[in-house]
């Protein structure tokens, strides 16, 4: 009943500030402008970050905060328009030691006509033990016309209370796989997530990796501090790796330690590939994605039996798929875009011959090689189960390096995280090999087998065959004569 009457009194404000003319009698001068704490969340109680803004969302008064992230309470004033300046003053009180956290701007927000959002950040300068709270409050304006609070006597949202509950800090590598040319000096960055924030005092003298090494490298943090929520660090190769016909690759692996653990992708695999002379303006995985429609699809038949009645079948999915984004100097670059610009530095570029599998949404994932019905309770969530979206995924190596019809293919090896909603997670090794063939003019067809290892779920490694096709018009693969199919796991 209190939000009905909140979203009422909201609402008939703006429906008088929209409805009056110039030439009306009671002008819109007579409509008090008020100021108030304008902190939204979604439905899985995250923060909207201003500018994110929704009519349908009542502004809390209170949240429960469990992050060391930098919080940000945006502070709204609603008014018609402004001639001069505004300053609102407000307070900060708190149970917690006054050295937790600062803020800022220090006591006072301001007001422009073209800027009618200002926000006050709460910084944390160390964990919190128990229960804290911050309360803050606005005390007074300096145009004494303008309303501290909504324009009623349910919620005002004229105070704002953080609640401080524990911290749980978790980190993960924002990606699981890096290509390098090989090349004595060559520089790879890699990101570390924090996603609910670090201290820089924790992380800095804290051995956070384990390395299994198949190169000669060295390795530093370059913005430890800046950034309350990533860390970028450099790899530099300190030896050229000349040889084409072998693959070299180093595994980096998080470790987890008293205060941060690891969720997603705890480890990133940088690998130097086998060198394949292949003719990039073939661009076989251009066949394979439309960068105009961010749900274009790729389709799967997939021999299984997970309904486990003793008999195997193919079964349908599919995968959105994309391009790999990849240096201007690796050998299968192909220019996509300049970006509008005459620089070349922001220039992009594709992988002529590697296609991966994402969701077009940030933060869910996609079923790549039927992965999901590989499990009964599956985590779909990109935190919990980064390894749904496989990027890369299949690299194209055609006939003779030239053919634009036909070839082998490669299932790219990779580590990818999987959990289950029970909490527990697992990483997954994948490979597996095939080829692929233009069964009619602009369709192509993947023929290959995938093999999955993990000790603890399969005992081992399990094999599973595939048919994959560009596009949906194609014709049902024939069954095969093997029952050596799958079947659901837990987790």
């Amino acid at each position: 009943m209190t939000h009905t009457k909140t979203i009422l009194a909201i609402a008939t404000v703006f429906a008088i500030l929209f409805s009056c003319s110039k030439n009306d009698d009671n002008t819109i001068n007579d409509v008090p402008s008020f100021v108030r704490f304008n902190f939204l969340t979604n439905s899985n109680n995250e923060p909207l970050k201003y500018p994110q803004v929704s009519s349908a969302i009542i502004p809390s008064i209170n949240y429960i905060n469990t992050s060391i992230n930098t919080l940000k309470v945006p502070v709204t004033l609603t008014s018609y328009t402004l001639e001069n300046e505004v300053t609102v003053n407000y307070s900060v009180t708190s149970s917690s030691n006054e050295d937790l956290f600062t803020i800022s701007p220090v006591n006072q927000v301001s007001f422009k006509n073209n800027q009618l959002t200002d926000t006050i950040y709460i910084n944390f300068n160390k964990r919190w033990l128990g229960a804290e709270s911050i309360v803050l409050n606005l005390e007074s304006v300096s145009d004494p016309s303008i309303n501290i609070g909504n324009l009623n006597s349910n919620e005002t949202n004229s105070e704002f209370t953080v609640n401080l509950e524990p911290v749980t800090t978790t980190y993960t590598f924002i990606e699981n796989r890096i290509e390098i040319t090989g090349e004595a000096g060559e520089e790879i960055d890699f990101t570390v997530n924090f996603p609910n924030g670090y201290l820089p005092s924790e992380i800095e003298d804290l051995d956070i990796f384990k390395f299994l090494n198949g190169f000669n490298y060295s390795i530093e943090p370059l913005d430890i501090g800046e950034n309350s929520a990533t860390i970028k660090y450099r790899v530099t190769l300190n030896e050229s790796i000349e040889n084409d016909d072998v693959l070299y690759q180093t595994i980096i692996t998080l470790i987890d330690n008293e205060n941060y653990t690891t969720k997603g992708n705890s480890s990133l695999q940088i690998v130097k590939p086998i060198k394949s002379e292949r003719d990039v303006t073939i661009n076989t995985a251009a066949s394979f994605y439309n960068l105009s429609d961010v749900f274009h699809r790729t389709y799967i038949e997939h021999w299984n039996d997970f309904n486990e009645d003793g008999e195997c079948a193919w079964q349908p999915t599919f995968a959105f798929t994309y391009p790999i984004v990849v240096e201007s100097t690796n050998p299968n670059a192909v220019f996509y875009s300049d970006n509008g610009t005459a620089d070349p530095l922001d220039d992009i570029y594709h992988h002529a011959f590697q296609i991966g599998f994402d969701s077009p949404i940030s933060t869910t994932t996609v079923n790549a090689f039927n992965l999901k019905r590989y499990f009964s309770n599956e985590s779909t969530s990109r935190a919990n189960s980064p390894g749904f979206n496989v990027t890369p995924a299949i690299e194209f190596f055609p006939e003779n390096g030239t053919s634009t019809t036909n070839g082998s293919i490669l299932i790219i090896p990779q580590l990818l995280t999987i959990s289950g909603t029970n909490g527990n997670s697992y990483a997954f090794a994948i490979s597996g090999e095939g080829t692929y063939q233009e069964v009619s003019p602009g369709i192509f067809e993947l023929k290959f087998k995938l093999n999955l290892t993990n000790e603890a779920v399969f005992g081992g490694t399990i094999t599973s065959e595939y048919r994959l096709y560009n596009t949906a018009d194609y014709t049902d693969p024939e069954d095969l004569t093997t029952n050596n199919c799958i079947t659901e796991y837990t987790l």
